[in-house]
This record gives C-alpha cells, structure tokens and sequence, in this order.
C-alpha cells in the first residue's frame, strides 16, 4: 500500500510538471500563434514521412511540401490544396532510379520547382507537379550545382535562394567562416541566383549574384519587401524566426573567381525575433504571408507528442510581425 502511494504521488508530481511546462511554452509562443494560422495538416506523419520544405505554387491555390523517408523509401512531394485535398508524388533520380535523399528545401518560381540537397537544386518542371496524379512518380530534369550545402531553398520571383544549415558536425566551405561586422563569425552562406531565361529558369547558374552572411542552425531562408527571414532550429529547441534588414551590401565574397556582393545578417541588421515550437523548417512568402513548415510532429521525433510539436504549415502574416 505504502509503495502504490508513493508511485502515485511521484505520477502525480510528473503530470502536474508536464502541465506546467505545457503553460511555460504556450506563454511563449503567444506572439506566434497570433500571427499565424493553420494552413493544411502535413500528411505521412506517423507512416514514416519527415518533412523538410515548403512552397506554393504561383497558381496561388497549391501547396507542396517535400521530405524523406526512412528505410530506403523514395523521398516524396504532398501537394495540398489548403482544403484539406492531398496527392502524394514520388520522386526519382534523372537517371530514374528511386530518389532517397534529405529533400532538404522546396521552392517554385516561373515554370519549375526547386528541391535542394548535397550542394544542388534538383529541378522538376511546374505543370508536371502539378497535372501529376495522386501516387504517380516523377523524375528529375536536371540539377543545378551550388557552391553550399543547400539544406534550404526559396525564391522572391526574382532570386531563387539556396544556402547552409551549420552546427558542430555540420562543416560548410572554408570561405563561408567569416567574422562579420559585429564581431561574431558566422559559418554559413545563403546564395541568391537571378532568375531569368537560362538553363532550368536562371539567369547564370554558374554564379549566384548575392550572398548572405548567415547564424549557425538555419533551417529555412526568405526575402521580402527588403527583410531576410530566417527559420532558425535544432532538437526540441525553441525555434527562432529571426528578422533582418537585407538591402545593400557589406562587402563581397569570392565564388570561382568572381567577386559576388555580400550582405552580413548579424546584430547590426537585426529587426526581429520570433519565437516559434520546435523544429521548424523550409520557408517561403507569398503575397505577405510566411508559410513554414515543422518535422517536429513526425513520428520519428518522440513520435510527434513531443509538447507544441506542430503538424501543420503554419502561415505568418508579416504585417504583424
């Protein structure tokens, strides 16, 4: 009897913990969730499906969102309609063998989407994802080769953005360690390539035409109306939508031989920080609106029950940032 009381009172004293930490982290994430909505669910959560990018399509009324799998299973597309409609696309290699990768980062501009991974942007035509029906699979038409380990992409309909996540254990090019302007050293670059009528809808895929100095843990990188957003995570963490002013330049960055303008995204350019639940991923704007996506609610993190783990796009309007 003694034995059954004190167990109970020490389930008793953990519920009433996880309560109140449940309340510390709502308190928290306040601001966020006022700024922000549900989009759609991410399907695939608890078969295995992690998520990592999110984009919509310029039609206005498509979403896609890209991730892997485990156990050797091809690395996919969901396209989301915001209804709560859902199609899945696999994705295959060029060569058209199954495509297993991180699918790190997904954007669309003009008539193709990007998915970034291993230092390229795989490219799939806009109209195929698109007209693709629900378990049809897709190859890629080509990649374009980036000088950074490209976990995340995006794109403003000028540029489309591909850069590094670094952390100890994540390594970025010897010319991406710079001491910037603050004082700090950042170890991570985020490319902007000029869209235009070159191969795979840019301009020269051989250099990009602007570089961003960024913080360690970028997970997901975003230009509008001249401010830099950046999806900011690692573990259970809190994740951090941190806000920069980006016009201008603070100098310049070799890229094979050619002297590329750089922004530094540190102290001096900061304009904001959210705070967000965990694992937050990919982002992308449109018209306003911030559509980040979180892993946090996959199975394969303390099966999504983790507190505030979230499994839906979530959609920030950045008026009221």
């Amino acid at each position: 009897m003694k034995t059954r009381k004190v167990l109970t009172t020490i389930v008793a004293a953990i519920a009433l913990l996880v309560v109140l930490y449940s309340l510390f982290l709502g308190f928290k994430y306040n601001r966020f969730y006022r700024v922000s909505d549900k989009l759609q669910k991410i399907p695939g959560l608890m078969e295995g499906f992690v998520p990592q990018g999110t984009t919509r399509l310029e039609n206005g009324d498509t979403w896609l969102v890209c991730g892997y799998m485990g156990g050797g299973k091809a690395s996919r597309i969901y396209r989301l309609d915001g209804n709560g409609g859902v199609s899945v696309i696999y994705l295959q290699k060029e060569d058209g063998s199954t495509y297993t990768g991180h699918a790190g980062g997904i954007t669309a501009a003009g008539g193709f989407v990007y998915i970034s991974n291993a230092s390229k942007l795989f490219v799939l035509r806009a109209e195929d994802v698109l007209n693709a029906g629900d378990g049809d699979t897709l190859s890629f038409i080509g990649h374009i080769k980036v000088p950074c380990r490209a976990s995340f992409c995006s794109s403003d309909g000028e540029m489309v953005y591909v850069g590094d996540y670094h952390a100890k254990g994540y390594e970025t090019a010897d010319n991406h360690v710079i001491r910037v302007s603050d004082g700090k050293v950042h170890e991570a670059v985020t490319y902007g390539y000029r869209l235009g009528d070159g191969e795979f809808g840019v301009a020269d895929a051989g250099c990009p035409s602007i570089a961003f100095s960024t913080c360690d843990k970028v997970q997901g990188f975003a230009v509008a109306d001249g401010k830099a957003y950046l999806s900011c995570s690692a573990g259970f963490a809190d994740s951090k939508l941190r806000v920069y002013q980006a016009e201008g330049s603070d100098g310049s960055i070799q890229v094979d031989g050619r002297e590329v303008p750089q922004v530094m995204l540190d102290s001096n350019r900061a304009a904001d920080v959210l705070t967000m639940p965990n694992r937050s991923e990919d982002i992308d704007v449109r018209d306003g609106l911030l559509y980040v996506g979180f892993e946090g609610g996959a199975r394969k993190f303390a099966f999504g029950i983790y507190p505030f783990s979230l499994r839906s796009i979530m959609a920030v309007d950045l008026k009221d940032l």
